[in-house]
């Protein structure tokens, strides 16, 4: 076993190391062999930094320490660090990022301030708790993302989202979009906000919310069991009458139809299976589809969709590429005149 190099590894600490000394200090972290070392020493410096004296300068340690959560930030490494580092430190790591941060968010450039973000792979769906306790769920492709130190609760969406609010009346829940807010005390609700669709939508279950405009601050109130659709072209909002637990049925893995034509059946299915769906020809666009399943292929979906309605269809499976990938599967639909 070799012994450890204590140089290289404070010379890591304090940010100025080159790439073979970082090289060296990750493949010491990721193994068993020198864990108890560097856990003596990580407790050194941990009993160093407590016995500062409060008169002594800390704007160098404050820059430095600033500078390597940029890095890091930057470079994708904070994750790595702290997986490796709570193999050894459980204890002393939780304390000295916490002081790291403590001392971040305490800049003034609170532009910098560190996030972290949830993300849903297309054709499936994430459970989330924040860290204020609100509960919720983030819809395939979708992505939410929040400051790691959640003094303000704001958060920011790209895609469809189902959030249940802890209650909090001195800080308001606020779900920021592109061009559009929600802002809530306590309350259940969807919030649709696809930056490249043409409308923002947000289903109100319970409680109350209400909508914002980022560019004037336009504001509507939702009561229960209504949908606001704000259509980002012409800045118009309309607010209908719908069935909450049929609007955000999803939550519940539940794909339902309530009146959609085809060209909307397509494009509910094409986010629901991850698959692309080609309409080919005219069809009826008259003709409402209404159905209810749960835990379906997209086969059993279509062959049960042809037995109430006039529709082929033809499903495509993924074809393994070149670069060893594979294509996203298809589905080509046609709809005859009844």
């Amino acid at each position: 076993m070799k012994k450890l190099n204590k140089d290289i590894i404070k010379k890591y600490a304090s940010g100025d190391y080159t790439s073979m000394e970082e090289q060296y200090v990750e493949e010491q972290l990721g193994g068993d062999a020198n864990a108890s070392e560097i856990k003596e020493l990580l407790r050194e410096d941990w009993n160093n930094l407590s016995d500062f004296d409060d008169k002594k300068d800390l704007n160098p340690v404050l820059k430095n320490i600033h500078e390597n959560i940029k890095s890091i930030r930057k470079e994708g490494k904070l994750v790595k660090l702290f997986r490796t580092y709570s193999r050894i430190a459980a204890v002393l790591l939780p304390l000295a990022v916490l002081f790291a941060l403590q001392l971040y968010q305490n800049d003034d450039d609170q532009s910098e301030l560190a996030y972290t973000s949830i993300h849903a792979p297309k054709g499936a769906k994430v459970q989330f708790t924040l860290p204020d306790g609100t509960n919720g769920w983030l819809k395939g492709g979708s992505e939410l993302s929040y400051p790691v130190i959640f003094n303000e609760r704001h958060v920011s969406l790209k895609g469809e989202a189902y959030f249940d609010v802890a209650h909090d009346k001195k800080r308001p829940f606020e779900v920021v979009g592109a061009d559009s807010k929600v802002v809530v005390l306590g309350t259940k609700f969807s919030a649709n906000m696809w930056p490249d669709h043409k409308t923002t939508e947000v289903v109100l279950e319970s409680g109350k919310v209400k909508f914002v405009l980022n560019h004037n601050d336009e504001s509507t109130i939702l009561a229960p069991g209504q949908r606001l659709i704000y259509n980002k072209t012409t800045e118009d909002i309309a607010i209908e009458a719908v069935e909450a637990h049929v609007a955000n049925a999803w939550v519940n893995g539940v794909l339902i139809f309530r009146g959609e034509d085809l060209k909307e059946v397509a494009q509910k299915l094409s986010d629901w299976y991850n698959v692309e769906v080609v309409l080919e020809g005219s069809y009826p666009q008259d003709f409402q589809f209404r159905a209810t399943f749960k835990n379906e292929s997209i086969s059993e979906v279509l062959r049960l969709l042809k037995m109430t309605a006039p529709i082929t269809y033809k499903i495509i499976d993924r074809q393994k590429l070149d670069d060893g990938t594979f294509s996203k599967g298809k589905v080509i639909l046609k709809m005859s005149k009844r």
